[in-house]
């Protein structure tokens, strides 16, 4: 999946790359089963949005396999830290939000907990 999210990256550069993660919330971990890459509809390189109907359909793929929404994850020009438009809409759409730098492709993750922006940290497993 790693590997999926940072070639979305590479082959969207210098637009924003999209993504969402779906998956299930365990004892507070968010177990990642499965990434949809989606257009960037302003193909833009300084931010995104996603086609509602994008967006619909990756919501009834999620709840047709038992899933959810887990995280959602773009690209940036340069550090992997949120935007004042990224904090907008983590306050809209409360997943973890997964940035990653195309830079250099380190990437950082983040959820918005009541106002108070938290790093989230991502545990990759085989």
């Amino acid at each position: 999946m790693l590997d999926e999210i940072l070639n979305n990256v590479s082959k969207n550069k210098p637009i924003e790359a999209v993504s969402f993660i779906l998956g299930y919330e365990k004892n507070g971990i968010y177990v990642a089963r499965e990434i949809i890459n989606v257009k960037n509809s302003l193909n833009s390189a300084s931010e995104f949005y996603v086609d509602p109907n994008d967006l619909l359909n990756i919501y009834k793929k999620a709840e047709e396999n038992g899933m959810q929404i887990v995280a959602i994850v773009h690209s940036h020009q340069g550090l992997p830290v949120p935007s004042a438009t990224d904090i907008k809409y983590m306050k809209l759409n409360p997943y973890v939000w997964i940035i990653v730098s195309m830079t250099d492709l380190k990437l950082q993750a983040y959820k918005l907990n009541e106002e108070k922006l938290e790093t989230v940290n991502i545990i990759i497993s085989l």
